[in-house]
Formats: structure tokens, sequence, C-alpha cells
């Protein structure tokens, strides 16, 4: 929980730089994709598996053993800061439900993978183990309304809507 406040500080810093470079990330993308005829998302996706699966994988170890989860977490807090900053600067072509899954994703480090497991209705966020999880979800969707509904159409096993 510690490494996710941390976390939760460095992001929230981060802000004021990230958002002015995100409109004009968003609009020169969001260009070069529509003249790509969505080609460039191909290698923009890929750029975002290759950040995730480090995360998530980390994540999935250290629910094996719980005594990592706070050194672990400490060490890739700046790769979840890197993976956080890229989904928010890569444009989200219309689906903001995705956009905040993928930023819940990240901003949820160390307990990504239970995140992981939530998203895909493997996990109860109001089982025992779920409890840490649904923490942090109330704590990071608070602030955003788009977040809070993705949350909340997670939890009743509904997809996200491309159209939000």
């Amino acid at each position: 929980m510690t490494a996710n406040r941390i976390l939760d500080f460095i992001i929230t810093g981060l802000t004021w730089v990230v958002v002015p470079i995100q409109l004009v990330t968003t609009l020169v993308l969001g260009v070069l994709v529509t003249c790509s005829f969505g080609l460039l998302l191909l290698p923009l996706s890929l750029v975002w598996i290759i950040l995730v699966f480090p995360l998530v994988g980390a994540s999935w170890f250290c629910s094996r053993i719980e005594l990592l989860r706070n050194p672990v977490g400490f060490l890739g807090i700046p790769w979840a800061v890197v993976a956080h900053t890229y989904s928010c600067l890569v444009p989200s072509m219309g689906e903001f439900e995705s956009r905040a899954d993928k930023l819940l994703l990240t901003e949820a480090w160390p307990f990504c993978w239970e995140y992981w497991q939530f998203g895909r209705g493997r996990l109860d966020m109001w089982s025992p183990e779920g409890e840490p999880l649904r923490a942090i979800l109330e704590r990071i969707s608070r602030k955003d309304a788009v977040k809070q509904r993705t949350v909340d159409r997670l939890s009743r096993h509904e997809p996200l809507d491309p159209q939000v």
C-alpha cells in the first residue's frame, strides 16, 4: 500500500508536466493515426504491451510471495510511472473508458495482477483478497468520474463502452 501511495503522489506531481504535453501528443498522434487509417495504433499498442506485461508479471509474483510486495513495489514505481505517462500521452481515439482502464491498471501498482483479474471478472472486490484493491480503486476513482464509471462497469461484468 505504501508503494501505491508514493506512486499516487508522483503521478499527481507529474500532472503539471504531462497535461500540457498530452494536448499536443493527442492532437499530433490522433492526426497521424487517422492519416494512417489506424495502422499507427499497432506499434502504439505494442509499446503498451511491452510496458504493461512486466507490471502485471511482477505483481503476480508479489501476489504469490507476499513478503516481496513492498520491495518489488518500490522498485516498480518508475516503471509504473512510465506506463501511466505513456497511456496518458497516447490518443484514446474516443475510447475514454479503455484509457481509464489502462490508467487504473497502472495506478493500482503493485496490485496490477489483482486489477487484471478484477477486469477479467475473476476477482471479486468484496472478497478478502480483493480488499486492498478495493481500497486503492476507491481512492483513485473518487477523483475521476470516467474511472468510477469504468470500475462500476467492470464490477458488474459489463463491457466497456467505446462511445463514452
